[in-house]
This record gives C-alpha cells, structure tokens and sequence, in this order.
C-alpha cells in the first residue's frame, strides 16, 4: 500500500512538470495544511489520525447477538449539505466486527459475510497488503457509491476500514490512504 501511495505521488509529481507550463505548477504552499487530529479508541486498540474537516461519529451498531463498533468521518461540508429523504454522502468508515464466536479468517469473513461488500468486488480480486503489521486483504467494490476497502483481523477481531466516492479525483480518497497509512493497533 505504502509502495502504491509513493507511485501514484512519483507520477503525480511529474505529470505536473511534465504537462505544465513553468507559470502553471504549483509547490506544496499554494496547498493549504490540513490540521490533523488524533483519535484513539483504548477498548478497540486503535488509533489513527484524520483531517479536522471531518465530523466523525462512533457507535455500537450491532445485532444483539454479536457486537459491531462503526466509527464514521464524514466531511463536514458535504454532511452540511445532504438532501432531506437523500443519501447520506460518501464517507470513510473504521468498522470493527466481533469475531470470537465464529474465528473466521480475514478471507472466510470478506467472502461469506454481507458486511464486506464481497457479492459487489470489481473484478473479483482481492489483493493482499500488510497494513500497520497486519496480513489485509484489499479491493474494490462498487454499489449505490464505488468503495475500497481494507480487512485485517486485530486482536480476535474483523476491522473494515472503508470509503465511499463518486470519482477516483475524489480528495476523500488520499484522505483515507493518509487515515490506513497513521493507523496504529494495541492489545
């Protein structure tokens, strides 16, 4: 993931050399800082950071039988703007799913579980990846919004990490690369 995240910079970087003209490029002052803030959950064992332009909101969701802990950031100008009776807007979401009953492997969860958005996977491919020391699997995914997401199994858990877009320009993409990339997990 890591490795993906420094290739895309490297051809962003030159394509922005290559295809502009001197009085057109920009440097990383015309790009205004995003403030970062620091969330950690001590009884889920994790913590990342995300940009201050996100509301996030976190919450049990889950069935009664099993528990479901759902953390989601949504940015604040587009919750400001969501039509009455609409669709919510796009998001990056940290699900963390109870595995103890059921033990299942991170591929047996994404495969058999509904949660996963397994049935809407792009190609059917699921790519392997190492996300903050853990064995992940990642893909693709497209339904009322196209997604990614990352599954990795923490501490006798599922986590999901998710997010929602309508275009691959979408910011809220680099914004959840940087959230999985300051991922940090404890016991």
């Amino acid at each position: 993931m890591k490795a993906f995240v420094l290739v895309v910079a490297i051809v962003f970087t030159a394509a922005a050399y290559l295809f502009l003209s001197p009085e057109e490029t920009f440097n990383s002052t015309d790009i205004p800082a995003k403030i970062m803030v620091a969330y950690t959950n001590v009884e889920h064992g994790i913590s990342f950071t995300y940009p201050d332009t996100y509301i996030l909101n976190e919450m049990e969701v889950g069935n009664g039988e099993r528990w479901h802990y759902n953390i989601t950031l949504i940015d604040k100008e587009a919750a400001a703007n969501v039509p009455q009776n609409g669709e919510g807007p796009i998001s990056i979401t940290i699900d963390i799913f109870q595995n103890n009953l059921d033990k299942l492997t991170i591929a047996e969860w994404v495969n058999n579980v509904s949660y996963s958005n397994f049935k809407l996977i792009l190609g059917g491919a699921l790519t392997s990846i190492t996300l903050a020391d853990k064995e992940a699997l990642a893909y693709t995914w497209d339904g009322l919004y196209r997604g990614d997401s990352i599954v990795f199994e923490h501490d006798g858990n599922i986590v999901m990490l998710s997010v929602t877009y309508l275009s691959p320009e979408d910011d809220i993409i680099s914004d959840f690369v940087n959230i999985a990339l300051s991922l940090e997990l404890t016991d």
